[in-house]
């Protein structure tokens, strides 16, 4: 056989191979998603933090940068027991990108709370999450960040407009 086209044969195995992991690496994250915006919904500490690390960070919008699991469950718990719930919940991923032991996840989230006062308040905007490989083969969140696509000064202006 003559080298070019072993080199054919090995490159296009190669990109089966990447396609194949794209695929089910996205179906794993999809599958993750589903179980978060879930445990979101019914207010799931517990499952909602077994997505994560130990030394998972977390970079929420108009927040300081949490570090670790222990601190990222005490500020769950404090939500989880308040009077503000989440009622819908939806990921959307844009863009996969392995990186070694890592996964990149970027996409796109909508959802609707409601809390003290407030009946319906939505929300949508665009997140990154960095996926752990663990040594079974799953993933979990080492690193994630989101921040909204809707200006809150510009609402409450809007507001205060419309109440004049």
């Amino acid at each position: 056989m003559n080298l070019k086209i072993i080199i054919s044969i090995l490159w296009l195995g190669s990109m089966f191979t990447f396609a194949q992991n794209q695929n089910e690496l996205s179906s794993q994250i999809e599958k993750l998603n589903k179980i978060y915006a879930q445990s979101m919904i019914d207010n799931d500490t517990k499952t909602m933090m077994s997505l994560y690390t130990n030394d998972v960070v977390s970079l929420p919008s108009y927040q300081p940068m949490i570090r670790g699991i222990e601190t990222l469950k005490s500020l769950s718990e404090q939500v989880e027991n308040s009077e503000w719930k989440t009622t819908s919940f939806d990921m959307k991923t844009t863009d996969l990108i392995p990186a070694g032991n890592f996964v990149i996840e970027i996409g796109n989230y909508k959802m609707t709370m409601t809390g003290p006062g407030v009946p319906d308040w939505s929300d949508e905007g665009k997140y990154m999450t960095v996926w752990q490989k663990q040594d079974d083969g799953g993933l979990k969140i080492k690193i994630e960040m989101w921040n909204t696509d809707l200006n809150p000064w510009l609402q409450m202006q809007q507001s205060e407009g419309e109440q004049k």
